[in-house]
């Protein structure tokens, strides 16, 4: 419905309205009104009337007639027993035959309380009659009457309603000629208005009108503001846009980004290098990218909205790192990091290490043997034999170098794998603790051992168990002051065992807890180098533990020692 439309049958409501109401009251109030008028004029006539009546009774009819010519109205004399003795309408011959009028409304009003009022339909006339009745008269008069027709009232009723209705004939006219004029005056603006808003929507370029009314002058201002803002955020969002689709196409990861539906809707040109398509290439669902039972099974991980961190899958001939998260609208983003090369050096530095570290056994165990005959047959207080001394403990140093470096090259290289049997943990501890037993009650430092019942044993390979405890046990006794405390403990968690070797040594700062399971890596360099270690301990324990499909952590608190924990999947019983 238009404003034209609305305008008009607002005020053309509003007009009729004002006519009903009018003619109601007109109806109702003026009728009320005039009919009380009338009633109060015929009681002062009927009064007047009652106090010049003569005695003498043979002249009450001619006076009946008389005053009743007089008046335009209808004079009625009536005595004590309700006989008629005077009409305006009725001769004398006539009055004898009129009904008794003792039980009329208006005459038994008056005759109880002086005076009597009533409206009804005249039986002789047919028509609409107010009687008006007062007590009084000469002797032989108890009651004079007065009546007159409603029609006269009911025709200025009628002319005024009449009059309302052609009044309100002339408002609806005006009406609509308001509703035209109020139209051009609001509703084009208002249109254009719209227009201009669904071209800013569009793109297209608007144009806003002029308007006189202060309110949507004010609007169309408020509309010229907020599409001049729109146009420098767009062109901002626009600016964002190419520089991070710039970005994205620089980035050497592929990037995949699909819809709820699982259609790619941006993909990189790493991601299409790798996926082998051409630039121009339409690119088929992100559930049909991938025809490998392991790749689909990724994607609909992620899909399903579970997270993907670094999955290694191999692409033909490529090694890519797959990472994956749901988008907030139900699509997924992939990210695909080509390793390939990264994979390929890294075999190339295992196999390099592994080799220098073979080759270098042989060399070191020579001159750890010539070192170790030199010191014993040269004079002890000698220098030959202190430097023979030097060489042979550098030499052995060398060898834990070499040992650990060929054991880490043997464990990620996947030639070693664990052979599994049921440990117990407190026999493994102690086994390991065995050649540290002298050392540490030099030190005052003893071990304790607490194992339940219930997570006394760990599915593991012995000797792995074995090695893992004597590099915790190493790095826990050099760092751990005289009359310290070294405690293994094993409970029971969701997903196996834990064991934890905990120390009451000097602890690890926060920063360096990150990385101290990194080859090489060492919290103090000075004091581990001092003190023998060769910074891969704790890189063999992790690569060891992970090899058994758990996971290691290290907690820290610097001044009150360290706790290095170990997860191990649940034994299997047979």
């Amino acid at each position: 419905m238009t404003l034209t439309t609305r305008l008009f049958l607002s005020m053309s409501l509003l007009v009729a309205a004002a006519v009903i109401g009018s003619i109601v009251a007109s109806d109702a109030l003026l009728r009320k009104q005039l009919e009380a008028e009338t009633a109060t004029t015929l009681e002062g006539e009927a009064r007047l009337l009652a106090g010049f009546l003569p005695t003498d009774s043979t002249r009450w009819p001619e006076i009946a007639r008389i005053a009743g010519d007089q008046l335009v109205a209808r004079v009625t004399l009536i005595d004590g027993t309700g006989r008629v003795r005077g009409d305006t309408e009725f001769d004398r011959a006539a009055l004898a035959n009129l009904e008794n009028h003792a039980d009329r409304p208006e005459v038994r009003a008056a005759l109880e309380q002086g005076v009597g009022r009533d409206e009804r339909v005249s039986a002789s006339t047919n028509a609409r009659q107010l009687y008006v009745a007062v007590r009084g008269g000469p002797p032989g008069i108890a009651v004079v009457r007065v009546s007159t027709s409603l029609t006269a009232i009911d025709a200025r009723i009628h002319a005024l309603q009449r009059a309302a209705v052609g009044t309100g004939l002339v408002m609806l006219i005006a009406a609509g000629l308001v509703a035209w004029l109020l139209a051009r005056a609001l509703a084009r603006p208002l249109a254009q208005i719209a227009e201009a808003a669904r071209d800013f929507a569009a793109g297209r370029p608007a144009v806003l009108p002029d308007s006189r009314v202060p309110e949507i002058a004010q609007h169309v201002d408020a509309l010229r503001t907020m599409h001049e803002e729109l146009d420098e955020r767009f062109d901002a969002l626009r600016r964002e846009r190419e520089e991070s689709r710039t970005l994205l196409e620089a980035l050497s990861d592929g990037v995949i980004a699909a819809d709820a539906r699982g259609a790619i809707v941006s993909c990189n040109a790493a991601a299409r290098r790798l996926l082998e398509f051409r630039p121009g290439d339409p690119l088929p669902p992100l559930t049909e990218l991938f025809h490998d039972q392991q790749h689909r099974t990724l994607i609909r991980e992620v899909l399903e909205g579970r997270a993907v961190e670094r999955r290694e899958i191999d692409m033909g001939e490529r090694t890519v790192l797959v990472s994956g998260r749901t988008l907030p609208d139900g699509g997924a983003l992939l990210v695909m990091s080509d390793v390939t090369d990264m994979r390929r050096l890294e075999t190339m530095r295992r196999d390099f290490v592994a080799n220098v570290s073979h080759e270098l056994k042989t060399p070191l165990t020579a001159i750890a043997g010539y070192a170790e005959t030199l010191a014993a047959e040269a004079d002890p207080s000698s220098q030959t034999a202190g430097f023979a001394a030097t060489i042979g403990q550098n030499a052995r140093r060398m060898q834990l170098l070499v040992d650990g470096l060929l054991d880490l090259s043997r464990i990620e290289s996947g030639h070693w794998q664990p052979t599994r049997s049921v440990v117990e943990i407190d026999a493994a501890a102690r086994d390991a603790w065995a050649p540290f037993a002298e050392r540490a009650e030099t030190a005052h430092i003893r071990l304790e051992t607490t194992v339940p019942r219930d997570a006394h044993a760990v599915s593991a390979d012995p000797d792995a168990l074995r090695q893992i405890f004597t590099n915790l046990f190493d790095n826990a006794l050099r760092h751990t002051r005289a009359g310290g405390t070294i405690r293994v403990a094993a409970q029971v968690v969701t997903d196996g065992v834990a064991v934890s070797v905990t120390d009451t040594g000097s602890g690890i700062p926060a920063e360096h807890l990150p990385r101290v399971f990194e080859r090489f890596y060492r919290v103090d360099q000075g004091r581990a180098r001092h003190q023998g270690g060769t910074g891969l301990g704790l890189a063999i324990v992790k690569h060891l533990v992970e090899a058994h499909g758990g996971r290691v952590e290290a907690e820290s608190v610097l001044g009150h020692g360290t706790t290095i924990r170990l997860h191990f999947p649940a034994v299997t019983k047979p």
